[in-house]
């Protein structure tokens, strides 16, 4: 399972299409404030991975990646942006970057290495973060957040 936050219904009615091609269920929500409420309540369960946008109304992104961390901070994000800049304070908040717009080849990749992550032992799997597009964001000398829970 997957959770999806991305104020564009399109991307999120694609990227739902997208990962069921590869039999990966996924949630979408329409807002950070929505998912932050979710995240809150009874029916929520940690999905694999987040994925998220960075620009929408009312919280960004990396805001909403802040308060959801609170309540959940074993989660592991996904940012997915148009605009590649990132302010430093939100540097070590994501563990895969993937530039929009993305390819299904591109995002099956990205979801193959977080379900490894997510099933194998540190012991059996390498670092989550080797197929992304953090090329394209101004990441130098950066590691995942979560990777020692990779590594």
């Amino acid at each position: 399972m997957f959770h999806i936050v991305d104020g564009e219904e399109f991307i999120c009615d694609v990227m739902i299409d997208f990962l069921a091609e590869v039999d990966c269920k996924a949630i979408a929500f329409s807002s950070p404030t929505e998912y932050s409420h979710f995240v809150s309540s009874p029916g929520y369960k940690k999905p694999i991975a987040v994925f998220t946008d960075v620009q929408m109304p009312a919280m960004n992104g990396y805001e909403m990646i802040n308060a959801v961390s609170k309540l959940a901070p074993d989660l592991k994000f996904v940012v997915i942006s148009g605009a590649p800049e990132i302010r430093s304070e939100y540097m070590d908040k994501a563990c895969m970057y993937l530039g929009k717009p993305f390819d299904l080849k591109t995002l099956i990749q990205v979801v193959e290495n977080l379900m490894r992550c997510h099933v194998f032992s540190s012991a059996d799997y390498h670092r989550c973060i080797s197929i992304d597009n953090q090329k394209v964001f101004p990441l130098k000398n950066w590691a995942c957040p979560k990777s020692k829970d990779c590594d």
